[in-house]
């Protein structure tokens, strides 16, 4: 069985280690910026392990430990010890091509399939010219909307924003709200990444689903940003079939990518 111990380098310093990895094109679901590392470290610690053809890097969070890996060409996943948290697995690649190493191999060191998404956009020029009013969640909204994220989305994978993300997001207007009677029924929220258009998430209480909030918000979204962006980004759960047909109708497409995640639980 392989040790794990606390990685005891900085982020700068991992960085450069994961370059040379990468330089060898070893196969790997880890393609963070070097900046990147020093956040998850200073959220939580980073644990390694190197065997025969192969690196891994756990990052501990709340939840999990989310699993990073470099392995050589002919080389095969290993099994893990026994943690006292769950293991999340995501590998983001081209459907045509699908993920490598396959599911099927994770399989046989104790994984097993979670969910999977895949990626969608539209071009800003096709999100039409429709004029819309919109408003945006205010910032004594924070502990009702946290509270609505918590309760929409699954605990792994979906990178809910902290109190203090948040709370910067509602000063700069990436909250989108929808209102009735005064009253929050949901919200978008949605970020930039150069000149694409990224929406983070979107909910809309329980009771108010159905009717349509959804599709009203992500069209706010689209009036909003189409004029300052070369394209709009989200992803979305396959197991979703209303939210897959509501951006369906609003033009979006896949882009090929898709990101199957897997758990391993003691």
């Amino acid at each position: 069985m392989i040790e794990i111990t606390e990685n005891k380098t900085d982020g700068k310093a991992l960085a450069e280690e994961i370059a040379g990895y990468l330089s060898e094109k070893r196969r790997t679901n880890c393609f963070l910026r070097p900046e990147e590392w020093d956040g998850i470290m200073e959220r939580g610690k980073v644990f390694r392990t190197e065997f025969s053809g192969g690196l891994y890097l756990l990052a501990e969070k709340e939840r999990q430990f989310d699993l990073f890996y470099f392995l050589e060409q002919d080389a095969v996943p290993v099994s893990l010890p026994e943690l006292q948290k769950p293991v999340i697995l995501e590998q983001v690649s081209a459907e045509r091509t699908g993920a490598s190493p396959a599911p099927e191999e994770w399989k046989t060191v104790g994984f097993r399939r979670y969910l999977q998404r895949k990626r969608l956009f539209l071009a800003a020029k096709n999100a039409g010219k429709e004029s819309r009013e919109i408003t945006f969640c205010k910032e004594n909204e924070q502990e009702r909307i946290q509270t609505l994220l918590a309760e929409s989305f699954e605990p792994y994978t979906s990178e809910l924003p902290d109190a203090e993300t948040l709370a910067a997001d509602l000063r700069e207007k990436r909250v989108i709200a929808a209102r009735k009677d005064g009253s929050l029924l949901g919200f978008l929220r949605f970020g930039r990444e150069k000149k694409i258009s990224v929406l983070r998430q979107i909910a809309v209480l329980p009771a108010a689903r159905g009717g349509g909030i959804g599709d009203g918000l992500v069209r706010d979204w689209l009036a909003l940003e189409r004029e300052d962006v070369a394209k709009f980004q989200l992803w979305v759960r396959e197991d979703n079939p209303p939210a897959l047909r509501m951006y369906e109708k609003l033009g979006f497409l896949p882009d090929g990518r898709i990101a199957p995640v897997m758990i391993k639980e003691n």
